[in-house]
């Protein structure tokens, strides 16, 4: 019995750092290709339909940012919403820009 609960435990956190390196891989990914194909972007964010639920996930997707924090209605807020990177203004700019782990999850949806 012990032993089952130490092979669970391991999966869990084998999962949390699966989804931590796909994350940030991601994060990676999309300031390369926001950096690259602008207008692209700023075309496809024209097609994006729904809105933030704001639920904070997309903010602690691989790395919780720090500038992060929950209201008394338990709604993600950022500290910083009026200077806030274009990065976290535009999530997700087009349909491959969801965090996997989150793209169901996510207010906003794009026509595939």
């Amino acid at each position: 019995r012990f032993q089952s609960g130490l092979g669970c435990k391991k999966i869990e956190t084998m999962q949390n750092v699966n989804i931590f390196i796909s994350s940030f891989k991601h994060q990676i990914w999309r300031r390369y290709y926001y950096f690259f194909n602008k207008e692209e972007v700023a075309e496809s964010i024209k097609k994006r339909k729904g809105e933030c639920k704001r639920c904070g996930l997309c903010c602690q997707a691989s790395i919780r940012c720090p500038k992060l924090f929950y209201d008394d209605n338990d709604l993600a807020m950022c500290k910083i919403h009026d200077h806030k990177p274009d990065m976290c203004k535009i999530y997700p700019y087009n349909g491959r820009d969801f965090f996997p782990h989150l793209k169901d999850k996510c207010g906003f949806s794009y026509a595939e």
